[in-house]
């Protein structure tokens, strides 16, 4: 029986925030779409709506599904650590679905480097609309302030410092309790430093004998208490496969990653064929990654080597009269098509996939139902996990949001799955 029920607004985020739970023994399942009948069992189940660039009430609704029956003990609203997508808008959803006494958020994750202060959420030490993640061309965060970001909710809303948070479990406990209304859900915004403070948030929510919706990132994830004994959790990687990467996302991380990658085992894709016919570009994708893989038993396809990759993307899009938002479709589904395409069927290849379009793309390529996660990580917010259902049955994946991870993080993904230099 399910006992705890996370809905998340894109891939990577549900595999980090669904290992954070596996690492303590709990049998977790994602499921890639809420668009399908697949559903995850297991200890805990999360649901990917994939609603983070969706329309605000089509997000609202995505989430309204999941939880207007749940019977689970606890529920997991996950939102981005960098605050980006329908975030207020999916936690309202939520909260009417749920209809807790507190809805405590706390966004923070700091092994990441995102962090909570006087209100405030920094990333790496820059106010979040400063940070890379404040460029986001579709839904960047819309305020630096946690309490003015959540303003808007259609509930009241109050606010812990890290002056409280900071004194223990007994002080946020005792400011819970006196939010506590009968008029309905109050939201909480709540500071958090250190991953310490995070464990204290969540063990005063626990201590409540009203009901409390989590909301939060992975950090947050990783000290929620699930009721009964864990099912077990953890795989064993065939690292005798081939291993097949595929990395979309543009972070300044993840380009900085691809960096420490050997040139002679990555691909780019063509972005100007990408733009116009996406299945060629796919195509050519595929018979240029299968002969690395020959010759080095793995390869990664990316889409991007620096930022003037996506400009150039964009000035092709804007020579065939396509969008922008058309172009970022058509690069992923090019990228995510080539690296399908070079999985194979007969004994499909381990996967390393980073950014979230990429990943649900390359899956859904793949007619992957759920991922097993494994319980165990190739560095904070990088998962492993077991593919199940479609093309790749078996095969063992790393996921990776594009802003998480050191300069070494691709390679030791890659190495983890099988893919090392010789």
């Amino acid at each position: 029986m399910t006992r705890c029920v996370v809905v998340a607004d894109d891939l990577t985020g549900s595999c980090d925030t669904g290992h954070e739970f596996a690492a303590r023994e709990y049998d977790t399942r994602v499921v890639l779409s809420t668009q399908t009948d697949a559903t995850a069992g297991g200890d805990v189940s999360v649901y990917n709506t994939e609603s983070r660039y969706a329309d605000p009430a089509v997000a609202g609704e995505r989430v309204r599904s999941v939880l207007e029956s749940t019977d689970a003990s606890v529920v997991y609203k996950k939102v981005d650590s960098t605050l980006r997508g329908n975030v207020r808008v999916e936690v309202d959803a939520a909260a009417r679905a749920v209809d807790p006494a507190l809805v405590v958020v706390a966004p923070a994750f700091p092994d990441n480097g995102r962090v909570t202060a006087c209100g405030y959420h920094l990333v790496d030490g820059q106010l979040v609309t400063d940070s890379p993640p404040g460029d986001d061309d579709e839904r960047p965060p819309t305020h630096d302030s946690l309490p003015e970001f959540f303003a808007s909710s259609a509930f009241p809303v109050e606010t812990i410092g890290v002056e409280t948070v900071a004194r223990g479990t007994d002080a946020v406990h005792e400011a819970f309790e006196s939010f506590v209304s009968t008029d309905g859900p109050v939201v909480v915004t709540c500071d958090a430093v250190t991953d310490s403070h995070l464990e204290t948030l969540a063990a005063a929510a626990q201590a409540l004998s009203e009901r409390c919706l989590y909301v939060g990132s992975g950090g947050l994830a990783r000290h929620v208490a699930v009721p009964g004994t864990p099912s077990g959790a953890g795989i064993d990687v065939d690292q005798s496969r081939s291993v097949v990467g595929a990395a979309g996302s543009v972070a300044p991380e993840t380009l900085g990653q691809l960096d420490a990658v050997p040139e002679d085992w990555r691909r780019l894709l063509d972005l100007e064929t990408a733009v116009t016919d996406p299945s060629a570009a796919g195509a050519d994708l595929a018979a240029r990654g299968a002969a690395v893989i020959d010759d080095h038993g793995g390869v990664v396809l990316h889409s991007a080597e620096s930022r003037d990759d996506v400009d150039r993307a964009m000035a092709a899009g804007e020579r065939a009269g396509v969008d922008g938002p058309t172009v970022r479709r058509r690069v992923t589904d090019a990228l995510a098509g080539g690296a399908a395409e070079v999985v194979g069927a007969d004994r499909a290849s381990n996967l390393f996939l980073t950014g979230g379009e990429t990943a649900r793309a390359v899956f859904e390529e793949l007619e992957t139902t759920a991922l097993r996660m494994a319980g165990e990580a190739v560095a904070p917010g990088i998962p492993l996990a077991t593919v199940e259902g479609g093309t790749a049955d078996g095969a063992a994946a790393v996921t990776k949001a594009g802003g998480f991870g050191d300069q070494q993080a691709i390679i030791k993904s890659l190495g983890r799955l099988g893919l090392r230099d010789e």
